[in-house]
């Protein structure tokens, strides 16, 4: 398991990336009308993902984790307290628990990936 960024969800996806704009992060990749992927002011590799979407928003903001297999780490970890997934998303598979604070943890995998995305991110190591 490794961070790759920061998920914020965000009711006003043009006035949040605006903000994080202003104060010198990257504008990355518009995946869709609901998703803006942010690099940092010092770095080549998205750190903040804003995120329009109720399941998100109803889950809060928090760090999301790259994983070998969603499906498989689900089926391993079936007794944590899982909020959504997983589910097969064009990129490869996303699921969100909570940890025992009650805190967002969502993974991903890059299984489906055919390299538009992953690359974007920190690379694994």
């Amino acid at each position: 398991m490794e961070l790759l960024c920061t998920m914020y969800p965000v009711e006003d996806i043009d006035a949040a990336a605006d903000l994080y704009l202003k104060v010198g992060f990257r504008d990355v990749a518009r995946p869709d009308h609901d998703t803006v992927l942010l690099a940092g002011p010092d770095s080549s590799h998205v750190e903040v993902m804003l995120e329009r979407h109720p399941v998100e928003s109803a889950a809060g903001a928090g760090p999301v984790f790259r994983i070998d297999d969603v499906a498989r780490f689900h089926a391993s970890y079936s007794d944590l307290d899982w909020m959504f997934g997983p589910v097969t998303l064009p990129t490869g598979g996303y699921a969100l628990f909570r940890d025992p604070a009650g805190n967002p943890v969502r993974i991903v995998d890059f299984t489906a990936d055919t390299g538009r995305y992953a690359r974007l991110f920190r690379p694994r190591g």
